[in-house]
């Protein structure tokens, strides 16, 4: 029984070794995956958990050293979480234009109804 329970805490351990300078390009392949597959979903703190998930990929990612094929296809999947990340922002901001767009022109109807209901005296 000893040797099972010492097989159980070794196996981690030798998998947990065994990450290597293509492990945290793996993630980030995972994470631009799982971006194009639930990010129309997505709220704000979904957002925020990406843009973390990300910013620990770059973490990781800054630890090996790549070859310049390696580096192009990081730079390109980098890229295109970050236009994913950016559409995402534009998409929210444009919602928000709209919105106060909405509450500025009610305001100004109301204003001016008001101001056009009473006399000043």
């Amino acid at each position: 029984m000893n040797i099972f329970k010492l097989f159980l805490f070794i196996i981690p351990l030798v998998f947990a070794s065994c990450e290597t300078s293509q492990t945290p390009v793996n993630e980030l392949s995972s994470l631009l995956e799982k971006i194009d597959n639930n990010s129309e979903n997505y709220s704000e703190e979904d957002w925020n958990n990406i843009t973390n998930e990300f910013t620990e990929i770059e973490e990781e990612l800054s630890k090996y050293e790549y070859t310049d094929e390696e580096l192009k296809e990081i730079g390109r999947i980098k890229g295109q979480i970050l236009a994913k990340m950016t559409k995402s922002a534009v998409k929210d901001l444009k919602k928000q234009m709209e919105d106060l767009s909405k509450q500025l022109e009610g305001g100004l109807e109301g204003f001016f109804e008001e101001f056009n209901n009473e006399e000043v005296e």
